[in-house]
């Protein structure tokens, strides 16, 4: 089938097969989008056109066939954006739930340092101080500081161990 046959017999139905795929999705732009892959398709295979005796029933059919994967698809999509939206709300308020037991427990734990190791804690990692910084606001040497830091956080991983167990 060359292209004055394909325009003489095919594109007269155009209108035909988007009411029918507007009546069957209930959108007139994704009947349009189904109908506009139907002719595509049709034109790529034109050759195998002239074999066919009722080509207004192929078209229809072949719309029909497009109709339904397309609301198939749609429901799949649906399922799964269902499923997801549940999945990320149950998700996010978990983590949520996570954070905040895991603030609570890490402060209860600070509160159980030694002072000095309670304060170097919070000035190195609440208020972001260097070392150098520290030592000098708390008049200590660097090394320390750093020891203080060390023992301090080696501590709270114990505790944590303790109670997570």
């Amino acid at each position: 089938m060359d292209s004055e046959e394909f325009k003489k017999e095919i594109i007269p139905m155009q209108s035909a097969m988007q009411l029918m795929a507007e009546r069957m999705v209930g959108s007139a732009e994704e009947a349009e989008d189904i109908v506009q892959d139907v002719v595509i398709y049709l034109w790529e295979h034109r050759s195998g056109l002239e074999k066919i005796s009722n080509k207004q029933g192929y078209c229809i059919q072949a719309v029909r066939t497009r109709c339904i994967d397309h609301i198939r698809k749609q429901k799949r999509q649906g399922r799964h954006t269902e499923t997801l939206i549940a999945l990320s709300n149950t998700t996010v308020e978990s983590e949520v739930e996570e954070v905040e037991h895991r603030s609570a427990l890490l402060h209860k734990l600070l509160a159980r340092l030694p002072d000095k190791q309670q304060r170097i804690v919070h000035m190195k990692y609440l208020e972001d101080y260097d070392t150098e910084h520290i030592a000098s606001e708390l008049h200590m040497s660097a090394n320390n500081v750093y020891v203080t830091l060390s023992r301090a956080i080696q501590t709270l991983k114990n505790e944590l161990k303790n109670t997570i167990a």
